[in-house]
């Protein structure tokens, strides 16, 4: 029995389901490790990149797509605003913002996150190849959505699990299946991640991205 299997078990999927669970999560294992070299490559490339590219870009040219991710070459930390009925993320600020909670748009605070150290970090350091992530994913259209998440097909083991509770979570929308794994390490939290992102779907794009991470640290929470 292979590692995936032993963990749905534990999980308590059922055994009749173990095939189409597997055959699901381990679609993701290539293209992951297509990810895992590119990220590998990414803080050489990405120092180039980021003294090269023009300030108000928001996306790589499409010949350099592998290096970019699925939200902006910018960070993540920019608005969401509703238009035409769809969220849609507002485009970075040319200067550092920070929220009421102290944190800083900007990945090298105090700098604008469009200049070169919070680009080559965020996307060379911290690079996760989100572009390919999303174009190996897989599309949840047509299944239910409840408030503005996935109805699930089915769920197993611990649904509370994360940075302080250990366990396995799997879950399935449409066919498509993610199995989540957390135990400690070191004092801190190793968290597994297989399969693709139903978990967090969203009726903004209807889409689970492609994940294969087997090693994930953190250390203890402050």
């Amino acid at each position: 029995m292979n590692k995936l299997q032993t963990y749905l078990t534990e999980a308590g999927v059922p055994a009749e389901l173990h095939a189409q669970a597997l055959a699901s999560l381990q679609s993701a294992r290539k293209p992951a490790l297509i990810r895992f070299w590119l990220g590998l490559t990414a803080p050489i490339v990405w120092a180039f990149i980021a003294a090269l590219l023009p300030r108000k870009a928001e996306q790589l040219p499409r010949w350099l797509r592998w290096y970019d991710n699925n939200i902006s070459i910018n960070g993540d930390r920019s608005d969401w605003a509703l238009i035409d009925g769809r969220h849609v993320r507002m485009p970075a600020p040319d200067e550092d913002v920070v929220h009421e909670d102290g944190q800083h748009v900007s990945y090298w605070p105090p700098y604008s996150p469009r200049s070169f150290l919070p680009r080559w970090n965020f996307n060379g350091i911290r690079n996760r190849c989100g572009w390919l992530a999303k174009k190996w994913g897989m599309p949840l259209q047509n299944i239910a959505y409840r408030d503005g998440l996935p109805v699930l097909d089915g769920e197993w083991g611990n649904p509370d699990i994360g940075r302080q509770v250990m366990g396995i979570r799997v879950a399935c929308a449409g066919g498509v299946w993610q199995l989540v794994r957390t135990s400690k390490r070191w004092g801190g939290t190793k968290t597994e991640n297989y399969g693709f992102e139903v978990l967090n779907a969203n009726t903004i794009d209807r889409f689970a991205t492609c994940t294969w991470t087997a090693w994930s640290w953190k250390g203890p929470k402050k």
